[in-house]
């Protein structure tokens, strides 16, 4: 029996595509491939997704303070007796000769003097406040006439409880405070805590002036008083200055403690 051309030509093709179609095996393990492709493949980001943000953790640090240091006043004082710390004429300047007349010009100033010089109350009210101890004075007199100086040198030395009650005196009655004459010398000189200058002069009968400078100090618990007096011409305020010195630097030399 003969085919026709066309017919043959079908089933040459029916063939190839029997011969060249998967078996189902190959098929089977396709699919298992492209499944774990799929799987294993990262999708491309949505350009339309919304993002949020999970913010970074920053430790706060907590500075570390520094203690402020508190300083301890200083209370202590000078315990030392008075007289034992005033001027005496080894310490004053030898061309002057300076000496002691007699024992008139030398004295202890207790609080009772306070008492009958001021009043009870006004000298109460001083001792109260101040806490005065007690106190001495001295007057020195030249011994010569070649060299410039004071004709006299005084102190008067006090001691007190407490170093407040030391400036409380120069403060709050200080030496002037009874005499108007006794005009303040406006100076930055500073021997101790606290000083006060001051100057009182009086013009004599030959027209000339006899004068008196007065130098206050404190320092802790103790306040000298030194006064130059003599003629104006034969001296200066320096040369006071120059004796409070000495009589403040005894005074600061002393050992310190408490009550």
């Amino acid at each position: 029996m003969k085919f026709k051309p066309i017919s043959i030509s079908i089933a040459i093709i029916f063939l190839v595509m029997v011969a060249c179609s998967p078996t189902e095996q190959a098929i089977q393990e396709a699919l298992a491939k492209t499944q774990t492709a799929e799987a294993t493949n990262t999708k491309p980001p949505d350009p339309t997704a919304t993002f949020t943000l999970i913010p970074t953790f920053t430790p706060t640090i907590t500075p570390t303070l520094t203690p402020t240091l508190t300083s301890t006043p200083d209370t202590r004082v000078i315990t030392m007796d008075s007289k034992d710390l005033m001027l005496t004429k080894e310490d004053l300047p030898q061309e002057a000769k300076y000496y002691l007349p007699n024992y008139t010009w030398i004295s202890p100033h207790h609080n009772s003097e306070i008492i009958s010089g001021w009043g009870v109350v006004e000298g109460g009210n001083y001792l109260e406040e101040t806490g005065r101890v007690d106190g001495w004075w001295v007057s020195y007199k030249r011994g010569t006439s070649t060299v410039r100086a004071p004709e006299e040198i005084y102190q008067n030395i006090i001691q007190y409880k407490t170093s407040e009650g030391a400036y409380l005196t120069v403060s709050k009655y200080p030496y002037n405070r009874d005499n108007p004459d006794i005009k303040i010398v406006e100076s930055d000189v500073l021997l101790g805590d606290f000083t006060n200058i001051y100057v009182w002069k009086e013009m004599q009968s030959n027209g000339e002036y006899r004068i008196n400078y007065i130098i206050e100090s404190q320092y802790r618990n103790y306040v000298s008083i030194v006064v130059g007096w003599g003629w104006k011409k034969e001296f200066d305020l320096e040369y006071v200055i120059m004796i409070a010195e000495i009589a403040m630097d005894k005074i600061k030399s002393s050992p310190i403690g408490n009550w």
